[in-house]
């Protein structure tokens, strides 16, 4: 039966119907695989809740990166939501606040 959640090690994602996800824990080069493979479930206009996410790495952000342009190159949105100041703060950093819609 389908819970809803995709758990990995210090990694989850939990959706919440098929547009909403919340990312939890650390999205680093060791969740990186596991990652991608549960965030290619989103198929059209989707967020990703980040209230839960501690920490993100380069690797992380590849994911982020990779799910924005599958959905974009689909016509569709991507939005990432409830960020901690540290991780808007890495994104800012990298110049993705100009790439990624976050609200």
């Amino acid at each position: 039966m389908d819970d809803g959640l995709f758990r990995h090690s210090i990694f989850a994602a939990r959706f919440e119907g098929d547009s909403r996800v919340r990312l939890v824990g650390r999205l680093d080069a060791s969740q990186a695989e596991a990652a991608t493979t549960a965030l290619r479930r989103l198929a059209g206009p989707s967020v990703a809740d980040c209230a839960d996410l501690e920490y993100i790495s380069s690797a992380g952000i590849t994911v982020l990166l990779e799910v924005y342009k599958r959905l974009h190159d689909s016509g569709h949105s991507f939005v990432l939501t409830n960020l901690s100041p540290r991780i808007r703060n890495v994104l800012g950093y990298a110049g993705l606040d100009r790439v990624l819609r976050i609200e």
